[in-house]
């Protein structure tokens, strides 16, 4: 079975460094290239084809978000697993919006790190569980004013029942 292929964009190198560290304990897993910014993350893209890009939001120039629209238009067999430490449905909205497979927060277990590569790489989409609770929260709290604003504007015969 050939290696899922990764690639890491993120300005920190300390996180990179870590990152890839913890990648080579995944033994499917193979770190083909790091970038420290979107622009460089794209031209790395072209080069090594990789299968999954790990993606900071925050990065100097081109950011994650920007950098993952064009990922997506340009690369649309390339997975982009979003990093952030920002567990705000904002952010994963955008994040998802823009094209991105996964939202992985940075405080996430290692083994989460993981789980949402193959998940990606399997056409899944991956977010981080306390993502998943937030998103899904403000879900039910929006449907639920939706519903009571359509009933409140309907006609009150139509709330009588038989």
């Amino acid at each position: 079975m050939n290696p899922i292929r990764g690639l890491i964009a993120d300005d920190h190198t300390l996180v990179r460094a870590g990152m890839r560290a913890l990648l080579e304990h995944v033994p499917e897993v193979e770190v083909v290239a790091e970038a420290s910014e979107g622009s460089e993350a794209l031209h790395l893209i072209a080069i090594h084809q990789p299968d999954v890009v790990l993606m900071d939001i925050t990065m100097p120039g081109l950011n994650g978000l920007e950098a993952t629209v064009r990922v997506a238009k340009e690369y649309p067999d390339v997975r982009v697993i979003i990093l952030s430490m920002h567990a705000v449905e904002e952010y994963v909205l955008q994040a998802l919006h823009a094209g991105a497979s996964g939202y992985l927060l940075k405080h996430a277990a290692p083994v989460e790190l993981a789980l949402a590569i193959r998940a990606v790489v399997r056409g899944e989409t991956y977010l981080s569980p306390p993502i998943s609770k937030v998103v899904i929260t403000k879900y039910l709290q929006r449907t639920r004013v939706e519903r009571y604003q359509r009933s409140a504007t309907s006609m009150p015969y139509e709330q009588l029942t038989s």
